[in-house]
């Protein structure tokens, strides 16, 4: 093996398989040998067993140790243990060149091992991390103690990979600006889509009727879209204002929620702004179903709570979006979305605030880009690709590994 890929989120969690899965499978497709370390959580064996196979035929092994939140950060610390463990046992018996580490816990570790072991390390930074849990967590202490390992996870990395310029620009501003081309120790990877997956035209008609059955909707209806979970980082609120002012404008509109959860909070926010809840659809749909639902939008939201912690947000619904010709409104702060949203590359605004009238005019603006000339929104976003993802990360790979071991 040449790569070990430690990961505290699970490959059968939603996020390793949307988010890791399909890169590794990429990379070792792209002659990688990689040796994946993940925490799983129980009941899911059949899942288990499926990827399983999957990485068998693609030459991937996988160790997996036990994930528990039963007491809380005293489990998290057990995981931890249990991972460091893991890994220093595969690193012993295996050829490990590099430690590819997702995010902060698994850098954590990834520190700690390359004190005791001769491996390059890959701090794949994801976002801000710790401060995301110092902005929503009671329970700060352990946040704060993890923020404070920041720099020297940073410093010791031989790679760092980002998911925003933003994020990068910052970690050179704060801990490398003294070092020399600190430029050439990042990769910005952002969240990319399978757009093999995410094709609209993949997608049967009879596939969309169900869709819109499903969804309770009448063709020719309007469809505002929301993709994805509902909690304290997604402006609902904002939302479900954004939405009150397209019925202004498309009276017919329906507000599609394509979520599994948050039910009850759309339907309290509907109530407090006076917004007919008849005019919301909400389904929640298996990852193989969602773009027969992204092929009856019209339009999507994209309000995410604006922060420092957010510099380092790259959304994965974004991708999702463009690769179906899916325009967006999205708020401003939120990793690199101001750079990326741009009404003549992929007919989508960025609102600076969410005044109604700010709200207003930003679906006038969208709404007659849509109007005008066809724009192919799919093919100016191949930057979120999982091709160009993989792509990316096989850079980092052959920059690190021997020679004799580069890949293809």
């Amino acid at each position: 093996m040449t790569v070990l890929y430690l990961t505290h989120d699970g490959i059968t969690d939603h996020i390793g398989r949307s988010q890791i899965a399909p890169y590794l499978l990429g990379l070792a497709g792209q002659g990688f040998r990689i040796h994946v370390l993940s925490a799983e959580k129980p009941g899911r064996e059949a899942l288990s067993a499926k990827y399983r196979d999957i990485f068998q035929a693609a030459g991937i092994s996988w160790t997996t140790v036990r994930y528990s939140n039963r007491f809380s950060f005293f489990s998290f610390i057990g995981e931890l243990v249990r991972l460091y463990r893991a890994a220093a046992e595969i690193i012993k018996n295996e050829p490990i060149h590099i430690l590819h580490c997702r995010c902060f816990p698994a850098t954590i570790i990834g520190k700690k091992l390359i004190k005791k072991f001769s491996v390059k390390l890959i701090f794949d930074f994801r976002d801000f991390w710790p401060d995301t849990r110092l902005d929503t967590r009671r329970f700060k202490l352990p946040y704060r103690y993890i923020k404070s390992l920041e720099p020297d996870l940073v410093r010791s990395a031989d790679k760092i990979v980002c998911l925003t310029a933003r994020a990068r620009t910052l970690l050179i501003d704060w801990y490398l600006s003294a070092d020399p081309g600190p430029q050439t120790r990042f990769q910005v990877i952002p969240c990319c889509a399978d757009f093999a997956h995410f094709d609209l035209s993949r997608v049967a008609e009879k596939e969309r009727d169900e869709a819109r059955r499903q969804a309770g909707l009448e063709p020719g209806r309007f469809v505002l879209l929301y993709l994805g979970s509902l909690g304290p980082d997604y402006l609902l609120d904002e939302m479900l204002t954004l939405f009150r002012q397209l019925l202004k404008l498309r009276p017919d509109a329906c507000f599609l929620f394509v979520s599994n959860n948050g039910r009850d909070l759309v339907e309290a926010g509907c109530r407090e702004q006076g917004i007919p809840f008849e005019r919301i659809r909400f389904v929640s749909a298996d990852r193989s179903e969602v773009p027969a639902y992204l092929a009856l939008a019209e339009l999507s939201v994209v309000f995410i709570r604006p922060s420092l912690s957010k510099a380092g947000c790259s959304p994965t619904k974004l991708a999702e979006l463009f690769a179906c010709n899916v325009p967006v409104i999205a708020n401003t702060q939120v990793g690199d979305l101001d750079q990326i949203i741009d009404l003549e590359r992929n007919g989508s605004a960025v609102v600076q605030d969410f005044r109604e009238e700010t709200l207003l005019a930003a679906l006038q603006a969208v709404l007659a880009r849509k109007a005008g000339a066809p724009l192919d929104i799919r093919s100016h976003s191949r930057e979120f690709s999982l091709e160009e993802g993989v792509r990316r990360y096989a850079e980092v790979y052959r920059e690190l590994l021997p020679t004799s071991h580069r890949g293809e």
